[in-house]
């Protein structure tokens, strides 16, 4: 997954993710069935992996879609993280560095990390802009 994407300062932005692994048998794809699974969405404050959040936002099936964000199909792998505009003030103007992780739903221990860098080991980011 790489998500280079952009956001107006001072607006909230959702955006759905849809995650699909390899079948069994390495023919082609099937959604990646997240009932046991929570996410970590995190604005960071650098481009390393230990770099401190200056966001973070814990999506659940239960969590509220407009705040944080939600899983929205969890057998088809969809869930949908929201940039609220409060996120976009606390991190300023910019383009700032982004982490997804897939966690255990009960012990919230790391199980993946979605957002590793691109082709050319860019990082996945969002840009705050003011129009």
């Amino acid at each position: 997954m790489f998500i280079d994407a952009a956001i107006i300062y001072g607006q909230s932005k959702p955006f759905t993710v849809s995650i699909q692994v390899r079948n069994e048998d390495d023919t082609g794809f099937v959604p990646f069935d997240l009932s046991e699974y929570s996410i970590y969405f995190r604005i960071l404050g650098s481009t390393t992996h230990n770099a401190k959040p200056l966001v973070e936002h814990l999506i659940t099936q239960d969590s509220e879609l407009d705040e944080d964000g939600a899983i929205t199909n969890a057998v088809n792998g969809e869930f949908t993280f929201n940039v609220t505009a409060e996120d976009t003030i606390t991190v300023g103007l910019g383009v700032h560095p982004i982490e997804i992780e897939i966690v255990d739903i009960d012990t919230l221990e790391t199980e993946f990390i979605l957002t590793e860098g691109g082709l050319y080991g860019e990082f996945n980011k969002i840009h705050v802009v003011q129009v």
